[in-house]
This record gives C-alpha cells, structure tokens and sequence, in this order.
C-alpha cells in the first residue's frame, strides 16, 4: 500500500523526512515548544520551513505534471564488473518538473523578497514580518492567498522581465479586486474575529504594493504623480479598516498585522502630508511596546509637526509666537532622538572604518570613505532609521527658523538654533551614508586578531558582484525614501540617495522608487 508523505517535493528530492502533522499541531499547544528535530520537513505551505531556512525554491507535489514512472535501471550491475556504489541509488531516472508560472513566481517571491533577517527588531519590522506572522499562525483566506499571488507575479515579471507574468498578475489582480469587495463587506458582521481583520488588512497592503510595482514612471498610462495615483486609496481603505477594528466594543488585540498596518499609515501620512488623526496617536492600543513604543511617539509627533509647519509656510504672516511653539517642539524631539539611540543594547553598535580608496559618485556604493559595521544588517537597519528621522527634525526645525520675520533673522536666539540644526543635519545625512552599504551587504569585515600574534586592524572585504538581495534591500526603502524628500542638504550627496533608492527600485520591482529621479517625486 502506498503512504504518500507530507512533505514538500524539494525536501523529498534532498532525502529530508517529512515530520508529521497531527504530533506537530498537538505539540503546538505546549507552551514555548520548539520542533523535535529541525533537520524534518513541516509540510508547511506555499513553502516549508525548512526551504525557508535553506533558502531554497520549495516545491509542492502538486506543482508536477507526471509524465512517466520513475524506473532504477541495474542491468549494468547484474554481471558483477560493475560494483554498485553506496548511498543512494544513482541510476535512477530523474524525474525533472515542469513549473507553471505561477508556482515559479511565488516561490521566487516568498524566498527572495519576503524572507525575515536574522536579529532584526520590532522597529524594523514591514511587510516580509507581517508575511510571516500570517504564515507562522496558521490562518488561511484564499483573499490573501489571491494577494500574494497577484504580488508574486507582478514582481517576478519586473525583476525577471517576464512580460506574461505580468497578464497573469493583472488578471488574478482584477479577481482580487471582487473578492476583497465582498469580504470587507463582512467587517459590518458583529462576528468578525481578528483572524479577518488581519486577513483584510494584509490583502490591502499587498494590494498596495502592488499598485507600487506595476508604477512606470513617465508612462502616459499613468496620467498622474504617485503621490496621487491609486497607491494611497488602498492606504485609505486600510486606515478605515483599522479604524472599524479600533471603534469596536470587543476588539481583538492587537497584531503583528495591526501595528505594522498602522506603522505604514503614518509613514504615508508624511509623504502625502496629512495630519495623522487622534484615535491613532497612542501606538501602545495598536501594540507598540517598550523601545518601539518610544521611537513611536517620536515618529508620530515628528509627521504632526511636519504638517503644522507646512501649514504655518502657506500663511502671508506666520505667527511669531506659533514660530517659536513649534520651533521648540522640533528641538524637543531631536533631544528625544538623541536620548533614544543611547538606550540601544552594546550588541546593536557599529565599528567605524576608512576606506582607502573611494570616489564618490551617484552610482557607486560606497559615497565615502566612512564606513559604519554592525554586527547584523538587522541592527543597521534600526541605526538607518534613527538617521533618517534625525534628518527629517532638524530640516523640519530649519523651515520653521525660516519662517521668522527679516528683522529678527539675525536674533540671537535664533541664529545658534539654525548653526546648530544645520550641523545635526549634515551629521545625519553622512551616518546614513556610511551606514547604508552595510545594510545592503556591500562588504563584509574579518577580524584579523585571531589569525595574528599581534593586535592589528580588521579587513574589509567587498563584494565581488555587487548584487542587492531583495529581502535586504527592503529594510533601505524607508530610510532613503525620507532622505531623497529632504533637500538643504550637499546636493551630491542628495543624488546619492536618489540613485541608491532607484536601484534598490529595480531590485524590489517597485517601479514606484525609480520615480525619484523624475519631476513625480515629492520634496518635503
């Protein structure tokens, strides 16, 4: 009788057993269990955690199209010139599979670009970890399984330029758009459980980033500038979900799928300069904790204060008392900041190092000799974070000092807050510079001492082939998105951001990004 196994065909073909799914779902419920043995294959899918581990394309059996038996030929061995060798039996006739498109492009997706990094914390975390929350709960919604399909084919048909991947997205993008229609409908039901607000909200983040990969700057099919194309309705939908989930009686608590959702709500707000409303100002109902919830209420504050000056610019006679209120709380939260980043644990502090030889221009990785180490991308990412927002409050401070009147430009109050808020700018912009290539993997470095009797410095070894990994690249977007919308800064400096955040475009498929070098891209 034949048992057909659990696991995926990939972990089959390496020899990995599959574990079973009735011991592991009853384990399960064992507070802090851990799988017996990793080295099994959990079954799990659009990809096992063991392919997620190993980094590979995880292949389900369905995905086969079966054209024959598989047939172990030993005719050359029944003579006994031929000694049979040991271990697994090579004679036999591989059986090599024919991939549809759209196993192809999701298992590209999944393991390419919404892989989690390693040591990365909550203040890092976007998309691949609400991604992975979904998985890692086992919840399913063919809405969802729609999205991340519509998602997969749309980026694997602008990274790899596979044209019919793209009609296939489009064509499972239109069938999303009906079902999420009548799902979200349900969200009136008294009976809805967070397991369908996730589910919602999830759907609508993909669905805006899709919109953002299928973006072709300078296409006259896209009649309008990003910051006003179809991008931000699914951000307006996903705000009114959140608030539906927020004005309920018996709400759920708040998950990994709720902060996020509202972590990139507020980032929007900045782009497209709104006030971010009342009801989602505190972060700790949305599920911010500890040093996320700080950096939290720095963040939100910051977009607020934002908004009021540009508010306050659009005025022919700006209040000089309302000039001072906000120039106040805009050096409130750059001390914020700064008290903030000293909290950091030892483990997440960088190295500093000299290049020896560096040029910098717009297409080069490396815009200075400087160079930031950390111990893991993850912890460099949060760094990136805290430069970039360090960056926003001191040119936001800059344009609320250049608002006061002529007669007072040369007060000696306000003269040592411009020098001052100029310098933290300028320090700013150049520790994101000397921070990104680390993020990004452009080099590596060796520790010598352990080779050498005498103490000496540590080597910087580059990488050969400069090539971006997708699921890095993404922790660069927000900090780069931030510093290209500021300007007051070295303008070559400025290019540098804007041609790094491109090229990050061209690795994520997000033609959006590669807008920054057009007239499209907004400017703070």
């Amino acid at each position: 009788m034949y048992f057909p196994s659990g696991g995926c065909q990939t972990c089959k073909q390496r020899r990995i057993k599959a574990s079973s799914p009735n011991v592991h779902a009853v384990l399960s419920l064992v507070p802090k269990f851990q799988p017996i043995n990793p080295l099994y294959c959990d079954g799990t899918r659009p990809i096992c955690q063991r392919c997620t581990k190993a980094r590979r394309i995880c292949l389900q059996t369905t995905a086969f199209k079966r054209n024959g038996l598989l047939i172990h030929d030993e005719n050359h061995y029944a003579s006994g010139k031929n000694k049979r060798p040991r271990g697994p039996r090579t004679s036999l006739t591989v059986f090599r599979p024919e991939l549809d498109l759209h196993t192809r492009a999701l298992a590209y997706y999944l393991v390419c670009h919404v892989q989690t990094v390693t040591d990365l914390p909550n203040i890092s975390g976007g998309l691949p970890e609400s991604v992975a929350s979904w998985r890692a709960s086992g919840k399913t919604c063919p809405m969802v399984d729609l999205a991340l399909s519509s998602m997969a084919l749309a980026v694997f048909s602008r990274t790899q330029r596979h044209p019919p991947a793209a009609t296939e997205a489009s064509s499972k993008y239109q069938c999303l758009l009906r079902l999420a229609q009548e799902r979200i409908a349900q969200l009136r039901s008294s009976s809805l459980d967070g397991r369908g607000f996730d589910a919602c909200l999830l759907t609508i983040s993909l669905m805006g980033r899709y919109e953002g990969v299928i973006y072709h700057p300078g296409d006259p099919a896209f009649k309008h500038s990003f910051i006003s194309s179809s991008i931000w309705s699914h951000h307006n939908g996903a705000m009114a979900i959140l608030r539906f989930w927020y004005d309920h009686v018996n709400r759920t608590p708040a998950t990994t799928l709720i902060r996020d959702t509202r972590r990139g709500l507020i980032r929007s707000s900045l782009l497209r300069n709104i006030k971010i409303p009342d009801w989602m100002l505190d972060g700790s109902i949305f599920g911010e904790r500890d040093r996320e919830e700080d950096y939290d209420r720095i963040f939100v504050r910051t977009v607020n204060l934002q908004y009021a000056s540009a508010s306050l610019r659009h005025k022919e006679c700006p209040d000089i008392t309302e000039i001072k209120r906000l120039s106040k709380e805009a050096g409130e939260l750059d001390k914020a900041l700064r008290s903030w980043v000293t909290k950091f644990p030892d483990k997440w502090s960088y190295q500093r190092h000299i290049l020896k030889d560096s040029d910098p221009q717009p297409n080069t990785p490396f815009y200075s000799p400087v160079v930031y180490s950390y111990s893991s991308p993850g912890y460099a990412a949060v760094w990136n974070q805290s430069f970039a927002l360090g960056m926003l409050i001191n040119r936001i401070h800059l344009k609320i000092l250049g608002l006061t009147p002529l007669q007072q430009t040369g007060d000696s109050t306000f003269e040592p807050q411009r020098r001052t808020c100029a310098k933290r700018l300028r320090t700013m912009a150049d520790s994101l510079a000397s921070s990104l290539p680390f993020c990004l993997e452009k080099f590596r470095v060796v520790d010598n001492n352990s080779t050498s009797p005498s103490p000496c410095e540590p080597s910087i070894i580059f990488r050969p082939d400069g090539e971006i990994k997708p699921y890095l690249a993404v922790l660069a977007v927000w900090p780069l998105s931030v510093a290209s919308i500021i300007d007051g800064i070295d303008v070559q400096l400025r290019r540098w951001f804007q041609s790094q955040l491109a090229d990050i475009g061209k690795v994520t498929g997000e033609g959006v990004l590669e807008s920054v070098k057009t007239d499209e891209w907004v400017i703070l």
